[in-house]
């Protein structure tokens, strides 16, 4: 169930500080939405037989969780844990959703999800043109009913309108129990979207507020009904991870957060139910016998143990070699070893997994800093570099984006030409792409008025807006995190070959990104900006929406300070083609389309240069198996399918 912060700003300042964002199934789940995913059918009850040899898996995590509960705890120990307690309800192939404990993935085609045109009138809750929640007053903008584009939008004037509103439909499959035997019923799913919408859960409240109702039609099924007006692009996970009502429901739901029945020892309906929690040294799991897939032989493992280990990287690396840990997740940091561990395993001794990120890394152009706003200091306060499309693409041909993927993401990936992952349904594989090409960089800066000093650096003879003899240089503002600073200093040596200055300004995240005119990057006083941006669950053009530029008159800015398109960059037909996205429901006939052409134009204009994916690294025992990484999926979503090499021939 998609619960995004209300801004983009809010979100990549939670992968800095990461809090108590909510729903463990959704964090990897970075899906614009299927147009109707596969289930995963059940194997034949004789298809895998409980296997014979050693019968505990021991996963090594670096950090201890401090709550298992689903609205308590979002960190990569919590989550990956829960993984054992919960299958599903969806389980991520490549950005797609696959249904785990429903029938399917509803979508437009398969009439599980269904555009009603419904009246509204004035005072009622709808969500307005802007995304925003709000009361159907006079003055406020909407889309009517069929509305896909910015170019429909109209004001509210009174009386009763027609507006678009989204029903989705969830059927649990049959059978499902809770590991202490009770029926799983749409009521669990209900009572999980209760105690998310209660001011006592801590928690983003954004899908609950922008929810008509979320209603149990009967034992397995629920209805999901958005507010008038709302057409949410991932709508196919609307699906509250489902809470055992018959368990909880006499407890508090601000008691919760901290009780040991949800916190501690919560029940599940997945392949494993824990026995013991030992502070600061592990938690211990055995097989959940009312498991839906027990029949199959699942999981493997009679007993899963979960070992907080720590983030030293040699000594994790070396508790893998020694068999006392068989899996090592990302947290215990084996960035720091990756040399060591792709040696090791060019001797079978262990193996080696990337996974790619949930963001994506960039380099942001300060194209209309805050200084410009008022008409009367362009130029004064900062040579006008950016406006000109061809200066931003001359330095993107300037950076050896393939080095920094050599050199921080291992060699995986190639470089992206937009906001979009490569395997992701809608990526637009025509659009721009600016390859390392240093000579045709140097040409285009000869051709556009940019001439080599004495000292190395180009000074300006006849570039329009900046003034004769000003050197071409200019300054990156990023975080002091190491990782941060090498992936700079790798662009500084880049930009050094075309003849660019760059000076490096770095500081603690929470000062460099700081909220308002108090921070220079999201108060638009910066040359470039490097840092990353999650993917989302919404057509990820609206990171680059001109009414999303951050300012202080509201009149002018629609989010304030609280907007996060630092470039200050502007393309109506860019704005246009995004809106059309964003307004539309993946299965319409003119959302893909809408979604490649945004993608177009940003790539042609850039505003932003992609760098890279990152990637995060796991490692497992020589003869382990049935782990699979695929891009958008979730860490550990298939573990009651792990086993030995002996178990998956």
């Amino acid at each position: 169930m998609p619960t995004p912060p209300t801004s983009p700003r809010a979100r990549f300042l939670s992968l800095l500080h990461p809090s108590s964002l909510i729903l463990a199934f959704l964090l990897a789940s970075c899906s614009l939405g299927s147009l109707g995913g596969p289930t995963r059918t059940p194997l034949p009850p004789t298809a895998s037989p409980t296997p014979v040899g050693p019968q505990t898996l021991n996963v090594c995590l670096g950090k201890e969780p401090s709550s298992l509960y689903l609205y308590g705890d979002n960190s990569e120990s919590a989550r990956a844990i829960r993984q054992a307690i919960y299958d599903g309800p969806f389980d991520m192939e490549t950005y797609n959703p696959e249904a785990v404990i429903l029938e399917n993935v509803p979508s437009l085609e398969s009439g599980g999800a269904v555009v009603q045109t419904v009246p509204v009138n004035t005072g009622q809750l709808i969500v307005d043109a802007n995304g925003q929640v709000n009361r159907l007053l006079p003055g406020l903008s909407v889309r009517p009913a069929g509305c896909r584009d910015g170019n429909c939008v109209t004001v509210y004037t009174g009386g009763e309108i027609q507006l678009d509103q989204l029903v989705v439909t969830f059927t649990l499959k049959p059978g499902l129990t809770w590991s202490d035997g009770a029926p799983l019923s749409a009521s669990d799913s209900t009572y999980s979207f209760e105690l998310n919408n209660n001011p006592d859960t801590p928690g983003d409240k954004y899908a609950v507020q922008r929810t008509a109702s979320y209603v149990a039609v009967d034992e397995r099924t629920v209805a999901w009904t958005g507010l008038p007006g709302y057409l949410d692009p991932s709508y196919q996970n609307n699906f509250w991870t489902p809470l055992p009502r018959h368990a909880w429901e006499i407890v508090p739901a601000a008691d919760l957060v901290g009780a040991d029945v949800s916190a501690r020892k919560p029940l599940g309906w997945g392949p494993y139910l824990i026995q013991e929690w030992v502070a600061g040294q592990r938690i211990t799991l055995t097989r959940n016998p009312s498991y839906f897939r027990a029949a199959e032989g699942l999981p493997k493992f009679g007993t899963l143990n979960f070992l907080f280990v720590g983030e030293n990287a040699q000594a994790n690396v070396d508790l893998l070699l020694a068999e006392q840990c068989d899996l090592l997740l990302p947290s215990t940091n084996l960035g720091e070893q990756a040399a060591r561990l792709e040696q090791e395993a060019s001797t079978a001794s262990l193996q080696v997994f990337f996974q790619p990120a949930t963001s994506w890394l960039h380099l942001d152009f300060g194209i209309r800093p805050l200084s410009y706003d008022d008409g009367t200091h362009i130029y004064l306060d900062r040579p006008d570099f950016f406006t000109d499309v061809r200066m931003r693409q001359a330095i993107a041909r300037c950076i050896d984006r393939q080095a920094l993927i050599t050199q921080f993401a291992w060699g995986n990936g190639s470089p992206p030409n937009s906001y979009l992952p490569p395997e992701s349904p809608f990526y637009n594989p025509g659009a721009a792409n600016y390859s390392f090409d240093p000579t045709a960089a140097n040409a285009s800066l000869d051709e556009l008025g940019w001439a080599f000093g004495v000292d190395g650096i180009r000074v300006n003879e006849f570039f329009p807006g900046v003034l004769p003899a000003t050197p071409l240089q200019f300054t990156l503002r990023t975080s002091d995190v190491e990782q941060d600073l090498a992936i700079a200093a790798l662009i500084k040596s880049s930009l050094d070959d075309c003849g660019i200055g760059l000076e490096i300004n770095s500081g603690p995240a929470e000062e460099i990104f700081a909220p308002g005119s108090a921070g220079p990057v999201f108060g638009r006083a910066f040359d470039l900006a490097l840092f990353s941006w999650p993917f989302g669950e919404q057509p990820a053009c609206y990171l680059y929406l001109s009414e999303a530029i951050p300012g202080e008159d509201l009149t002018i800015f629609r989010y304030g300070w609280a907007g996060w398109n630092i470039s200050g960059w502007a393309n109506p037909d860019f704005d246009a083609a995004c809106h059309a996205a964003l307004s539309g429901l993946p299965g319409e006939a003119a959302y893909e389309d809408a979604q490649r052409q945004a993608q177009a134009i940003f790539a042609e204009q850039i505003p932003a240069l992609p760098l890279f994916i990152p990637y995060q690294i796991l490692a497992a025992r020589g003869d382990f198996c049935s782990l699979q990484i695929l891009p958008g999926s979730n860490l550990l979503q298939d573990l009651e399918s792990y086993g030995f090499a002996e178990w998956c021939q």
